[in-house]
């Protein structure tokens, strides 16, 4: 492959493998990284990993002492290995069900220092989000045509009905941080029982959040770049996390929906 300039790569949705030129690639991801200005060169050429690391210790070892979070979740959860902890890297995969076969990015974070917050932080939230927006989601085509079967024998299907789909390009990437933590603590607010997920505060899940989002860097073509906007695709917290703040986005739509008696639903 490399003989010929070609990359393979597994797609995103189908699952199965694209061949592409290796220099299509690059300069599509390129491309990506300059239309969503969601990176940022850390021009000083330091690897950040050991400051992340640092960084992470500087909120949890605290969080211990004051039991805002308890020895299991530190050691088990959220310590960082100084040892194994390593940057992420970026790669793309390609979306050939779209025109153009645009590129996803996606962050390994495996052992990034962060990534047992982000881990605990979906584990928390992700079962509470199912649980509210239970009723407003589409789990897959054959749920969707089963509420749509609901939603005609109930008549409300009629000659005039509209139907109506919209996509968020670069969902991850575009969501703007302080309008995406001040949606999460909305959303906790509204639906945590006495202001606490398990026992965790609000304001602790908060801090928590804003560093799993600082502590997105990565290395790309041997340089290193941190994510300025939104968060990474491949830090476990981020899809949970883009689904609340566009939950609070749609939830004006939702209730005039829900007022009409008409049918509104995501599929995530």
């Amino acid at each position: 492959l490399k003989k010929f300039n070609v990359i393979i790569r597994i797609t995103d949705k189908s699952k199965v493998f694209h061949l592409g030129s290796i220099q299509d690639y690059h300069e599509k991801a390129l491309q990506y990284m300059q239309d969503t200005n969601a990176y940022r060169e850390i021009t000083s050429g330091i690897n950040p990993c050991q400051h992340h690391v640092q960084t992470v210790l500087g909120l949890i070892d605290p969080m211990l002492k004051k039991r805002e979070i308890n020895l299991e979740l530190w050691k088990q959860h959220m310590r960082p290995n100084a040892i194994t902890t390593e940057l992420a890297h970026l790669y793309f995969i390609p979306k050939p069900h779209k025109i153009g076969t645009p590129l996803r990015p996606i962050v390994s974070s495996i052992r990034a220092a962060a990534t047992g917050v982000s881990h605990f932080l979906d584990i928390l939230l992700r079962l509470m989000f199912n649980r509210v927006t239970k009723d407003t989601t589409f789990i897959n085509g054959i749920d969707f045509v089963r509420q749509m079967e609901r939603y005609r024998v109930s008549g409300r299907l009629l000659p005039t009905t509209l139907f109506v789909t919209f996509d968020v390009s670069n969902l991850y990437t575009m969501i703007p941080r302080d309008g995406t933590i001040f949606a999460l603590q909305k959303f906790l607010y509204k639906y945590a029982e006495n202001r606490r997920v398990h026992g965790i505060t609000i304001d602790t899940i908060t801090r928590l959040a804003r560093l799993v989002l600082d502590t997105n860097c990565f290395v790309y073509e041997k340089k290193y770049y941190q994510q300025i906007r939104g968060g990474a695709m491949g830090s476990p917290f981020t899809m949970t996390l883009a689904n609340i703040y566009m939950w609070e986005w749609e939830y004006p739509l939702i209730e005039h929906q829900k007022m009409h008696n008409e049918l509104y639903g995501r599929y995530i």
